[in-house]
């Protein structure tokens, strides 16, 4: 049979009300079109699809089979509806969202929480790594949008700066320099640190901000691959931790870690930057994550 949605929606309307005179304001047509449209089917089906017979309303065997069909089938129809008018307001699908490690564990998930939530037929793919792959797989197409920490601009992207998130000397409440309200140059390099590896790029950028503000190298400490076990290492005791603010702001709060004040310097070169592909068509989907992720990001 080759039907109609519409004559689909006329016979689950006269099968429901029982009447074709009752149903002609469910489906807004005259008791004759109705009849018209039911008559159309029974001769696709080479079946009665009503029994006439009795005085009371009743669908035959075919009917009732065919009401199940008819029911099942505008279900599908209207979810299909459905699915097309999120996609196209950019409720359903999936967003590829680059991250560096750092703002992928510390800023992006209470992002995503309220996201999922205020849209819970989007699909959010977080990917972390450090920023020059994440360049390279925008510039291929592999993600739609990336947050990173940086103090530069990339080249040959569209980018949007969204704040700006400095670094910050941090150390535990037992450390010497947290009992000074201002830390000299002195009292840092006479510090042990916890340092970064020499190639990570948050390390190396680490070092050219302090190098820029002529802070001198640190000659002590000791080497951590990752951020996480840095602020662990200052929370234990063990040395002064240099990390981006949004990174220690819960430890700072509770006092588990110190923030210490170094004499006219602070550290405000880094940014939060939204970045996304040069002169690509932006999908609905993509295009509301991203007016998200500048309003919350932004403030």
């Amino acid at each position: 049979m080759d039907v109609s949605t519409d004559y689909l929606k006329t016979f689950v309307a006269v099968s429901e009300c029982k009447s074709f005179s009752l149903a002609t304001s469910r489906v807004h047509k005259s008791q004759g079109a109705i009849s018209t449209q039911i008559a159309k089917l029974e001769e696709q089906a080479g079946l009665q699809l009503i029994d006439r017979s009795q005085r009371h309303f009743r669908l035959t065997e075919a009917g009732e089979l065919f009401f199940v069909f008819a029911k099942e089938t505008l279900a599908k129809a209207e979810e299909v509806k459905r699915s097309f008018e999120e996609l196209s307001a950019g409720l359903r699908g999936e967003v590829k969202i680059g991250a560096t490690r750092s703002v992928g564990i510390y800023v992006l998930p209470d992002v995503f929480r309220s996201i999922t939530r205020d849209f819970p037929r989007l699909k959010l793919s977080l990917f972390t790594q450090s920023r020059i792959p994440t360049y390279e797989h925008l510039m291929k197409g592999e993600l739609d949008l990336a947050v990173v920490l940086s103090d530069s601009i990339p080249q040959g992207l569209l980018v949007k700066p969204l704040r700006s998130e400095p670094l910050c000397f941090v150390v535990s409440p037992r450390h010497p320099l947290a009992l000074k309200k201002v830390v000299s140059l002195k009292d840092l390099n006479s510090a042990p640190f916890a340092l970064g590896v020499k190639g990570n790029e948050f390390s190396d950028m680490v070092d050219e901000i302090m190098q820029k503000h002529r802070i001198p190298h640190p000659t002590l400490g000791f080497t951590i691959s990752n951020l996480q076990g840095r602020k662990e290492a200052a929370r234990a005791g063990v040395g002064v931790a240099v990390l981006p603010v949004f990174a220690v702001r819960e430890e700072i709060r509770n006092k588990t870690l110190v923030k210490l004040t170094i004499k006219s310097i602070e550290l405000n070169d880094t940014r939060l930057l939204l970045i996304e592909p040069n002169q690509r068509p932006s999908k609905p989907s993509v295009e509301l994550v991203k007016q998200v992720l500048e309003k919350t990001l932004s403030s």
